[in-house]
């Protein structure tokens, strides 16, 4: 049975009679039978109908979906079927041991109850009839035969919800779903899908246009971000079955409140977004939009301003992708390895990126852009992470919130490669809440939890959370870290972040303690996130923190730092003030536009920051990029370095960043 709908003569077209005695207005396009093989009803073109609008009444598990949709603003039948099936993302570009490769959806969402791939869904099916004839298809003759098996009472139903979205100007996406069992209605919208063969597409340029309106721009109190509230339909609107996440997990027995939305991959994984916050409700919203940022990573692709060059000819426009940071030249010399330099006269793909400040744009190449592979694709450059990403409802929030993570990133491991000498902070009677939220953790986890001053050269707030405690033979020490231009804000971010990590290790450490046993004697085997969170975890690793833990170390009282991090009233001057202290310290700051039309659904922004030279967070000991950044060795740093004589940063063990 072919994917594509199938056109049906007018003797099998008993919705579209029932919808006419109804009063709603005739659809441009009409689509009845299973969820991915429907069939196309023949629809009277006489001038009086919906201009766009379509109607699908599709049958999936138990379940009738009546949507209403326009082709050219999204929320397809196309996009509901990839939605509610497989839901599969491409492959990122991961070291040894990472997701698995996983098939790209079919074009209408999965394959056909007999098993092939549908086919592209505005081509014509093979040997399917012509529009217009008269002989029935398979399709259709099945799409009658469910209509009829749902009876009287459930057609009526369907007439009436379909009727009522047709004629009550509900948006493109507008779903209504019937249980057959119960006949229990449930409402909701389906978003625009990214790449939708059945979506009429839209351009996709890396160009970041900033100047949001000003509503856009002043701040909530307090906060880094905008005054104008989320929409607070933001959770259930993707969350959903018919969305792009599932219900949310909650951990119930952690110190801090947390959230996690998962984003499902080719081998039945879930790239995780996580959310952290001081209660449940914001946590999920965390979560779902920390989710939407990794979904964006995968499924952006730049269709506008493409240059086809070398880095020879680009020239100065360039961002060489050395200067992001290189892996080590006995890596790349491996034939196993993954990755693969950019070659010296090499040509391949560039997008433009927009220099924050003054400048032409720059072109970066697009391998760098995000960390998926696509089919067909050359090597990536390096190991890639989402370093830098970050969502907003302007491009300035959103590339403020990126910056801050660049910072946050380049901060930890600079202390972490150059063993720093951090001022550790001093609380004080104004920091009661973030003292108490200290207690809390330490009281639930058994663990003491002290804050270090990470603000480097930039002077840029950053805060470094160190979770210990004495144990023999349990994890006993856990790092994170917290950016913000609020240092209490940056502090509280990092105790968070440490609490839940330790939470999750502590709890699954005995089932894993072989595989951390084997780390500790092969740091080669250290390849993800939580093996650089288990490793740093040992007892035998906790020497490892030592030049955190040195005595007679300087400190610094929280309310010092935060008198000496003013910060503006809007976001657009956030955005000058953190531009200003980097190009201080000699970098540069480029931004590329990778909204997608989901985020673009509801409002939101995402762009990806670069600031070439700052250290990237990886996460795989053989897949560190220290090569090509000046600052791991030249950098002015207003702290001590107790790097051993003789000792460089590729000498010292995995970085225990979760």
């Amino acid at each position: 049975m072919s994917g594509t709908p199938t056109q049906a003569p007018p003797t099998e077209a008993p919705l579209a009679a029932l919808l006419a005695g109804a009063g709603a207005p005739r659809p441009a396009e009409l689509l009845l039978g299973p969820l991915t093989g429907p069939a196309r009803l023949p629809v009277a073109d006489d001038g009086a109908g919906a201009p766009g609008r379509g109607l699908a009444v599709l049958f999936w598990r138990g379940g009738v979906h009546v949507l209403a949709y326009d082709r050219a603003e999204g929320g397809c039948p196309q996009c509901l079927c990839w939605f509610l099936t497989r839901q599969v993302t491409p492959r990122p570009a991961m070291p040894y041991g990472e997701p698995a490769p996983g098939d790209e959806p079919a074009p209408y969402g999965g394959p056909t109850p007999g098993g092939e791939p549908a086919p592209h869904a505005h081509e014509p099916a093979p040997n399917a009839a012509p529009p217009n004839t008269a002989p029935a298809s398979p399709a259709a003759a099945r799409a009658e035969a469910l209509w009829r098996g749902l009876g009287p009472a459930l057609q009526g139903v369907v007439v009436g919800l379909a009727a009522r979205l047709l004629r009550d100007g509900h948006p493109a996406g507008a779903l209504a779903t019937v249980d057959r069992a119960s006949g229990a209605v449930q409402s909701g919208q389906v978003p625009p899908r990214a790449g939708c063969p059945g979506c009429l597409p839209s351009a996709a340029t890396t160009e970041v246009v900033f100047g949001a309106v000003p509503e856009l721009l002043v701040k909530a109190k307090g906060t880094l971000r905008g005054r104008r509230p989320l929409p607070p339909t933001l959770v259930s609107d993707y969350v959903a079955p018919h969305a792009l996440f599932r219900e949310p997990l909650v951990d119930l027995d952690g110190p801090v409140p947390a959230a996690q939305v998962g984003l499902p991959l080719g081998n039945g994984d879930l790239e995780p977004g996580i959310g952290r916050s001081a209660s449940f409700t914001a946590s999920r919203r965390t979560a779902v939009l920390e989710g939407l940022e990794r979904y964006t990573g995968f499924h952006f692709r730049p269709t506008e301003g493409i240059v086809e060059a070398s880095l020879a000819d680009l020239g100065a426009r360039a961002v060489d992708p050395r200067t992001l940071g290189y892996h080590a030249e006995e890596s790349y010399a491996r034939e196993d390895f993954p990755f693969a330099p950019l070659g010296k006269d090499e040509v391949v793909r560039w997008v433009p990126v927009t220099p924050l400040g003054d400048g032409p744009a720059r072109h970066l190449p697009e391998p760098a852009l995000t960390w998926v592979r696509p089919p067909g694709a050359r090597k990536p450059f390096f190991y890639d992470t989402s370093n830098g990403f970050a969502l907003g409802q302007s491009p300035e929030e959103a590339t403020l919130h990126g910056i801050l993570e660049i910072v946050e990133r380049d901060a930890f491991l600079l202390t972490w490669y150059r063993r720093l000498l951090l001022p550790e902070l001093r609380l004080g009677p104004a920091d009661r809440e973030l003292r108490d939220l200290l207690e809390r953790v330490e009281i639930v986890t058994g663990f003491r939890v002290r804050l270090f001053w990470a603000a480097l050269d930039t002077g840029i707030p950053v805060v470094l959370a160190l979770a210990q405690r004495a144990s023999a033979s349990g994890p006993c020490t856990f790092v994170s870290t917290g950016a913000g231009l609020h240092p209490r804000a940056a502090a509280e971010s990092a105790v968070f972040e440490v609490a839940a990590i330790l939470s999750a290790v502590v709890h699954s450490f005995e089932e894993n303690r072989e595989r951390a046993l084997r780390l500790a004697e092969d740091f080669r085997l250290v390849r993800t996130m939580a093996d650089h969170s288990l490793l740093g975890a040992l007892p035998t690793s906790r020497e490892w923190f030592d030049f955190l833990d040195t005595p007679d170390r300087p400190e610094l009282s929280l309310a010092e730092a935060t008198a000496s991090s003013p910060v503006a009233a809007t976001l657009d001057g956030d955005l000058d003030e953190v531009r200003a202290r980097i190009e201080a310290v000699g970098a540069h700051v480029y931004v590329a536009d990778v909204t997608t039309p989901e985020l673009r659904w509801r409002g939101l922004e995402c762009t990806r920051t670069f600031v070439p030279g700052f250290l990237p967070m990886t996460f795989g000991h053989d897949t560190r990029r220290l090569v090509g950044l000046p600052r791991l060795d030249d950098a002015r740093l207003p702290y001590e370095s107790l790097l051993p004589p003789g000792q460089t940063p590729a000498d010292l063990p995995p970085h225990p960043f979760p």
